[in-house]
C-alpha cells in the first residue's frame, strides 16, 4: 500500500528518460551535446557498434534513394580508385528485384580493434548487415551489407566503406549469387 502512492513518482522520470533518450541525439556528441573528438575516440574505442548503427540508418536511406553519388562518397580511397563504383552501383541497383523499401534490424557479424601499448587505436573494421531487407515488390533479401575499415593507420587510404555485397537468391533450390560494388586493393579482370 505504501509503495503505490510512491511507485507512480519514481517511475515517470524513468519512463520520460528512456522516451526521450535523455537528450542525446548524436551517438558521437559527448553528454554537453559537443562532439569535441575526444569523446569520440573514447566511444569509437569502446561502443564503435554505437557510432556505427547510426551511419548505418543514414546509409540505408541512401539504398532507398539508389543514391550512387552518395554511397560513392563513402567508400575507402582506395575502392574509389580500383573501382568503377558508380558502374558497379548501377550494375546492383540493376539486378535487385524492387527498390528497397526497409529493413528488419542491423547486426554486426564481424568487428576487430588493436590498440597499442599507449591505448591507441590502430585498426577498427566493421561488418554491418542489413536483416531482412525488402523491396517494393515484397523480395526479401537475407544478406545485404558491407564492410567498413574504420581506423587503419597503417593504411589510411582503405579507411571508409571497402565492400557492400548483396546476396540475390538461386531460383528452384539453386545457389544463389553475390553481387559487389567495391573491394580492397585492384579490381579482378575476368578473361
Amino acid at each position: 500500500m505504501r509503495y503505490e502512492r510512491w511507485l507512480p513518482l519514481i517511475l515517470v522520470p524513468f519512463t520520460v528518460a528512456n522516451l526521450t533518450g535523455c537528450g542525446i541525439t548524436d551517438p558521437a556528441a559527448g553528454p554537453d551535446g559537443s562532439t569535441e573528438s575526444g569523446y569520440s575516440d573514447r566511444l569509437e574505442r569502446t561502443a564503435p557498434k554505437k557510432l556505427a548503427r547510426k551511419e548505418a540508418e543514414q546509409r540505408v536511406e541512401y539504398l532507398k534513394n539508389e543514391d550512387i553519388a552518395s554511397l560513392t562518397a563513402l567508400f575507402s580511397q582506395d575502392a574509389k580508385d580500383n573501382h568503377d563504383l558508380e558502374k558497379e552501383w548501377k550494375d546492383f541497383f540493376s539486378r535487385i528485384d524492387g527498390k528497397f523499401t526497409g529493413y528488419g534490424g542491423i547486426s554486426f557479424p564481424g568487428e576487430g580493434m588493436g590498440v597499442d601499448k599507449e591505448g591507441v587505436i590502430y585498426d577498427s573494421h566493421l561488418s554491418i548487415n542489413y536483416n531482412d531487407s525488402v523491396t517494393d515488390t515484397g523480395a526479401v533479401y537475407t544478406q545485404i551489407g558491407y564492410y567498413q575499415t574504420r581506423i587503419n593507420t597503417a593504411d589510411p587510404r582503405i579507411e571508409g566503406i571497402n565492400i557492400f555485397t548483396v546476396m540475390i537468391p538461386g531460383k528452384d533450390g539453386e545457389k544463389g549469387e553475390y553481387i559487389t560494388v567495391g573491394g580492397i586493393g585492384e579490381q579482378e579482370t575476368t578473361p
